[in-house]
């Protein structure tokens, strides 16, 4: 009785006690390469006892990261590595242990040079995986990962909540005002202020005049709440200023302003550069995204890698689903979506499954 008793105590403790790493589904090993004299660390993720069938490289959007301590996008990298894939990703500089400091105005130019600074690490270390390369990149990655096939032409790549070739912060602002409550007449009013500032701040106008020309925004509660938008004051007028014009001087250091549309280009060309993408391409979005205009980025990839059958574009617009493929209700940028469980779209995973068996990616 006693050894039955023993028995027990000993099986209870070991299902509380953590899985070995041998009994894992995902064996996990740190990652870290060089960037402009910076180290910068992330995670890279594979089978347990099973060869990879590739890399998938993760390519966030703007902001901060926190993929290692804060566990960003763990269902995805564990629904990709439970296809034999091997799952890559780091932390930009600045954040979690990566070195440096964070630039929120990181050129999309320098990202895609740090990711390929990453892919020669992947390559020089013989990763499981590494002979076939692909992305998984969201919003602002779709700018970068363009410009990291231009150098390092890629196997495959999933485009989640892509940008077309402009700006989008205009659409956000006057998606969410409307979301909050705005009627349409005062969302138009003020993002018509927003569009005359941007166009001063973009052909490199004065501060006084860009300042004058936001006012609206400056002194409705909403913008203030929503964006940040404060009344000035004469005390750091002239602060305010250098912060403009050195802020100003970093926007336009690349790309062009578009006088018919009112906004800003990031790259040049960027409809030849997504010619160059030889590789199937998986283009999702949500239908209720209140960030980024899908609706564009959908033409856009239509006309340019829709067009090119070495692409085998497939794309997928999810209803009621977010800037992130989660389940919504208002949709808004910052909706708490906790009383939803942050749930995936309907069919995200499986789509992107379907998508890599089809193109002979994964088995």
């Amino acid at each position: 009785m006693r050894k039955l008793i023993a028995f027990a105590i000993i099986l209870i403790i070991s299902l509380l006690l953590p899985i070995p790493k041998a009994f894992s589904q995902v064996v996990s090993e740190p990652f870290e390469f060089k960037f402009e004299n910076k180290t910068l660390k992330g995670l890279i993720e594979k089978p347990n006892n099973q060869k990879s069938k590739a890399i998938v490289i993760i390519i966030p959007g703007y902001g901060k990261t926190d993929f290692v301590e804060g566990n960003w996008y763990a269902n995805l990298r564990e629904k990709l590595v439970s296809y034999g894939l091997t799952v890559c990703f780091w932390d930009k500089m600045g954040c979690g242990n990566s070195d440096g400091e964070f630039d929120a105005q990181q050129p999309v130019e320098n990202s895609a040079k740090e990711a390929i600074a990453a892919i020669q690490e992947i390559k020089r270390l013989k990763i499981s995986g590494s002979e076939k390369i692909g992305l998984w990149g969201i919003s602002r990655a779709g700018w970068i990962v363009p410009l990291i096939n231009e150098q390092f032409p890629i196997d495959f790549w999933v485009s989640v909540s892509g940008t077309d070739d402009k700006e989008n912060f205009g659409y956000l602002l006057k998606s969410n005002l409307i979301i909050e409550g705005k009627e349409e007449e005062e969302a138009n009013k003020l993002y018509k202020a927003w569009k005359l500032g941007h166009k001063i701040f973009s052909t490199r106008g004065k501060y006084k005049d860009y300042v004058n020309a936001t006012q609206p925004l400056r002194q409705d509660s909403m913008c203030q709440k929503l964006f940040g938008y404060t009344p000035k004051s004469k005390d750091n007028e002239e602060e305010d200023r250098k912060g403009y014009l050195q802020q100003q001087l970093q926007y336009t250091s690349k790309g062009h302003f578009d006088a018919k549309s009112g906004l800003w280009v990031y790259i040049d060309n960027f409809d030849k550069t997504l010619l160059k993408v030889n590789c199937p391409v998986l283009a999702l979005f949500g239908a209720n995204d209140s960030q980024v205009d899908w609706r564009k980025t959908k033409k856009l990839y239509e006309e340019t890698i829709g067009v090119n059958p070495d692409s085998k574009l497939t794309v997928k617009v999810f209803e009621n689903c977010n800037h992130t493929l989660k389940k919504c209700i208002t949709c808004g940028w910052r909706e708490d979506l906790s009383a939803l469980k942050w749930q995936a779209c309907d069919n995200y995973y499986e789509t992107m499954k379907e998508w890599l068996k089809k193109n002979k990616i994964i088995e």
